[in-house]
């Protein structure tokens, strides 16, 4: 016969979990579900901060073609922000698989924090075509380092919350691999902040320190460290 049982009920052998808030239960599908969609979602709609450029189409197809060229590669600066919004996405996506990954299980401010994160993510879109529009400005290039600021801290803090005296986390997960994802994550959000302090400095510069997480990510890979 069919067992009627609700996910945040205590398997045979486990303590009886807490009542409230403390615990909502273990089953994340519609969590993982939920996120997933907004991380797509998200990834489809930067596209749209692509346009068609306008040219003059008299004359012949040649002319046409060349004028075409031309004003395509002088959106360059365009493709290029698309390029590396897209990756950013790319790259909370995988944070946040990871970090999931290894939860077993949530609670309310988990649930929240979650969310939170999916709003950075929804608005990307938007500061991506602000920061396209005005990447030559200060503001316009602080604002995307930003709120890739805030998104990875905020996926840092579920890490930290979620693995906190192993909280929701598999209780054999080792402290020393806790701290080493702890500290990881972190590592793009410093670069982030910094560079918004460079952008009243030289903002190309600033860009420039967006990369710097890929390369500490590369190095503590190969060498264990962070």
């Amino acid at each position: 016969m069919y067992e009627d049982r609700r996910s945040d009920e205590p398997k045979d052998g486990e303590p009886p979990a807490p009542i409230g808030r403390a615990h909502l239960g273990d089953d994340l599908g519609r969590i993982i579900s939920l996120s997933d969609g907004v991380f797509a979602f998200a990834l489809t709609l930067l596209v749209l901060t692509l346009v068609v450029p306008t040219v003059d189409t008299s004359g012949p197809a040649s002319a046409v073609s060349s004028r075409l060229g031309a004003k395509l590669g002088s959106d360059w600066q365009e493709f290029l922000g698309y390029a590396f919004a897209f990756v950013m996405i790319g790259l909370w996506w995988m944070i946040h698989h990871r970090t999931f990954r290894y939860i077993r299980r949530y609670d309310q401010i988990l649930m929240w924090l979650n969310m939170l994160v999916l709003l950075e993510i929804a608005v990307m879109p938007f500061i991506l075509s602000v920061f396209t529009t005005y990447s030559y400005t200060q503001v316009g290039v602080a604002l995307f380092a930003f709120m890739q600021l805030v998104t990875g801290l905020t996926l840092n803090l579920i890490w930290r919350y979620a693995a906190r005296n192993h909280r929701f986390i598999d209780a054999t997960l080792p402290e020393a691999e806790i701290r080493y994802f702890a500290n990881r994550g972190i590592l793009p959000a410093v670069a982030f902040g910094l560079s918004i302090a460079v952008t009243f400095v030289n903002v190309n510069l600033a860009e420039l320190l967006w990369f710097v997480p890929v390369v500490l990510n590369r190095f503590s890979d190969r060498y264990g460290v962070v």
